[in-house]
């Protein structure tokens, strides 16, 4: 597999990303997001999304050049729309200023809606926690992207319709939390795929309803449907992500059209504004003492922090450049080569 430098990296997709029609300064918020999907380990959120991204932009899913717009806001609520602009621009700005209302107001309630692909939810989470706030969001995907099935289904209803929450530490660290509400995000399916691997079992079944492990199961017409994760527990958080991401903010529930365009519900929380921030710092620091000091289970080494594994990988990859499989480099230096693009050296 080539390996590149990250700057290289985010050079690169910025580059690809301007050829095809995307303003540079979008472009650059977008490579770095995408770059840093994959520094922190998260490949299916990482650049193997240009590939889509420059498809969905040619069907015109994607706007490149939208601008945010807010359509209502009071001191502690904000609702904005994207108007089908990238979600890594859209989110990004949207995440800034609930934040700065937080700040101001000790709470904001932001929604979002008509953005494209939001990307790695938890880089919201970490913006949030990075500026001293608690958060917590839901995320649905209203139009395509319908890709799980509810409990005891066998053909796709929902969305994989994540969770995130952020959480800073008195050290100067976070918790982080970013997981989708299906057993494993699409994305994952499609580095699988990608890689010639299988998934575990029990993370879909195919299209007679029969778990498989094979991810062209999936991707087979008909095709399969990702499960619930935690059965009946993760059907319903997924079906609450519709509502408050989805049916809150005017953008609606998951559909089974063919634009692909996210929605999110997200709380902003300032400690100080509750039971200040001595407290809440002396009972996290206690807290993370406590699961870390744990016993641990045979075969287990070490209790790892929501956030911890991320942040080692990223320390890794910072240092020995990020990994990314053949075939997935050689679709991407198609589509620069397309633009007269050079491709980097790895």
């Amino acid at each position: 597999m080539p390996t590149i430098d990250a700057k290289a990296l985010t050079d690169y997709v910025r580059d690809i990303f301007v050829a095809y029609g995307v303003p540079e300064q979008k472009a650059q918020i977008v490579a770095h997001s995408l770059v840093l999907g994959n520094l922190k380990g998260h490949d299916s959120h990482g650049v193997i999304r240009v590939i889509e991204y420059v498809a969905w932009m040619a069907n015109g899913w994607i706007v490149p050049d939208a601008e945010l717009e807010i359509v209502r806001e009071t001191e502690s609520m904000l609702l904005v729309d994207g108007h089908f602009g990238y979600g890594q621009v859209i989110g990004r700005e949207a995440t800034a200023l609930a934040i700065a209302k937080a700040k101001q107001n000790g709470v904001c309630v932001l929604s979002i809606r008509q953005s494209a692909h939001l990307g790695r939810i938890g880089e919201w989470a970490e913006m949030a926690a990075e500026e001293g706030l608690v958060c917590f969001s839901f995320t649905n995907t209203h139009g395509g992207g319908v890709l799980v099935a509810p409990y005891g289904g066998r053909e796709r209803r929902l969305s994989a319709n994540p969770l995130g929450a952020g959480a800073p530490l008195a050290d100067g660290g976070m918790l982080v939390m970013d997981f989708a509400t299906s057993t494993i995000a699409e994305g994952k399916m499609k580095v699988a795929r990608a890689k010639g691997e299988k998934v575990p079992e029990g993370c879909f079944v195919n299209a007679d309803g029969e778990l498989g492990t094979d991810p062209e199961e999936y991707y087979a017409n008909p095709p399969g449907a990702l499960l619930p994760f935690g059965g009946h527990k993760g059907y319903a958080l997924s079906v609450f992500a519709d509502i408050l991401a989805g049916a809150l903010s005017g953008a609606g529930c998951s559909k089974g059209d063919p634009r692909v365009a996210n929605a999110m519900l997200a709380v902003f929380l300032d400690p100080k504004a509750f039971a200040g921030e001595e407290f809440y710092s002396q009972e996290t620091e206690a807290l993370v003492q406590r699961v870390k000091d744990c016993p641990t289970m045979q075969g287990v080494d070490e209790i790892l922090l929501p956030g911890e594994p991320e942040e080692r990988v990223y320390k890794a990859r910072s240092e020995s450049g990020i990994a990314i499989e053949e075939a997935t480099w050689k679709r991407i230096a198609d589509l620069a080569l397309e633009r007269n693009v050079a491709v980097p050296t790895v």
